[in-house]
């Protein structure tokens, strides 16, 4: 049977850097073959020219989602965030399951910004868009879920795919979600359809949450009037009583958290009043917007593969002597581009983390220091054992085919 041909569309708004570092990082895909659709304010850099650019400067991530899905040629679409970074196998996992032809949407796991502790997991949501958190059997490839119209499964917006064809049916998202709860409402109204649902664990993000025109870089929140109307405007759509009491227990949450925010001298006193003024003034607007239910439009598009290098996963070992010959060997692997993960070790206790720069993943940390949340403070170990501790979790996200350590040990 042939495979279906699947559309990865990537929304960017002033995050070029970004996007550059995460178009970077999808070369080391496992799937054969699958096109990228960037849609954004800036154009990529001139070096990558096997995606569509669609150009888009509204401030509207339901609007620029659907712009993607209208030159799309996939049967299959997939969605990921410009600040995030995808496991080398995320793509090929998170598809998977659509050869059940009931399927209609896919999610899978996100870490959060140290690279390694889970940031989302399997999750339903109620009528009000409230989240809650489900244990499933994570050694399972995927685990299927029949609709349901009270308590869906919830897609995790940088880490999701939809069958074109469902997301067709329900003409795509609605644009009045121009900033949070989009892909809720999606899936809300895909359950409503009798479209089932599968959730990958294995198909894993690095989600860092850059900055943006709502939060700081330390995710401190700068505005909250979309937050508001999206959530005003979800609970009018979708609830079947008063929204009245989940606003307000929604507003209370909101004050809550910048209290908190207040007492860890993120933010100043005086800036609460006008983040919750911005909160109430969306969630007036919100209540005043009215779904649109035109239909979708698809535009006619060839397919646009995104090269990738399909090469083995190549595992670097490095301590502090080390250093000279993990950057040569770095340097020779990325340019003939072999997919390479270092683990570099330091004598200290310090929490490991895990970015990807300069074409390759960088797993540093203490030789004492924990890795996951479940390890002691401290752990009593040595450099060999650490290594060897490290290699297998890093091999369980995605198989090492070489394991390299200097010559000098």
């Amino acid at each position: 049977m042939k495979a279906a041909l699947v559309s990865l569309i990537i929304v960017s708004r002033k995050r070029s850097a970004h996007l550059l570092r995460l178009l970077q990082s999808l070369r080391h895909q496992t799937l054969d073959s699958f096109e990228v659709i960037v849609v954004a304010d800036i154009a990529p850099s001139p070096f990558v020219n096997d995606v569509k650019y669609v150009p888009f400067t509204n401030a509207n991530i339901s609007a620029a989602r659907n712009a993607g899905l209208a030159v799309a040629t996939g049967d299959i679409i997939a969605f990921c965030d410009d600040d995030a970074i995808p496991d080398p196998p995320w793509l090929e996992r998170l598809v998977s399951p659509f050869v059940n032809k009931d399927i209609g949407a896919v999610t899978g796991f996100t870490r959060g910004r140290n690279g390694i502790s889970r940031q989302w997991g399997a999750m339903r949501f109620d009528l009000t868009g409230q989240d809650h958190p489900f244990e499933l059997d994570e050694t399972l490839p995927f685990t299927v879920f029949t609709a349901s119209s009270e308590t869906p499964v919830k897609l995790i917006g940088t880490n999701m795919a939809f069958r074109k064809a469902a997301l067709l049916e329900i003409n795509g998202f609605d644009e009045n979600f121009r900033f949070y709860l989009d892909e809720t409402d999606a899936k809300l109204r895909l359950d409503h359809a009798g479209w089932k649902t599968a959730v990958v664990p294995h198909a894993q993000v690095h989600h860092h949450y850059a900055a943006s025109e709502r939060r700081a870089q330390n995710r401190v929140p700068t505005d909250l009037f979309e937050i508001g109307a999206s959530k005003s405007y979800f609970c009018k759509t979708h609830m079947k009583s008063d929204s009245s009491s989940a606003l307000r227990n929604f507003t209370n949450e909101q004050l809550i958290r910048m209290t908190v925010l207040v007492e860890q001298h993120k933010i100043k006193r005086r800036d609460v009043t006008s983040l919750m003024e911005s909160l109430g003034n969306g969630m007036s607007e919100g209540l005043q917007r009215n779904r649109i239910t035109s239909g979708f439009t698809a535009l006619p598009s060839e397919f646009h593969k995104f090269e990738t290098h399909n090469s083995e996963h190549v595992i670097l070992c490095a301590s502090p002597r080390d250093s000279k010959w993990m950057a040569k060997t770095v340097s020779e692997l990325v340019n003939v581009g072999k997919c390479v993960s270092v683990i570099q070790l330091s004598a200290s206790p310090r929490y490991f983390q895990v970015a990807f720069k300069d074409g390759y993943w960088l797993h540093r940390g203490g030789v004492f220091g924990k890795s996951t949340r479940t390890q002691p403070l401290l752990q009593i170990t040595n450099y060999q054992q650490r290594f060897t501790s490290e290699i297998c979790r890093i091999s369980a996200l995605y198989p090492a085919d070489r394991i390299l350590k200097s010559p000098a040990r």
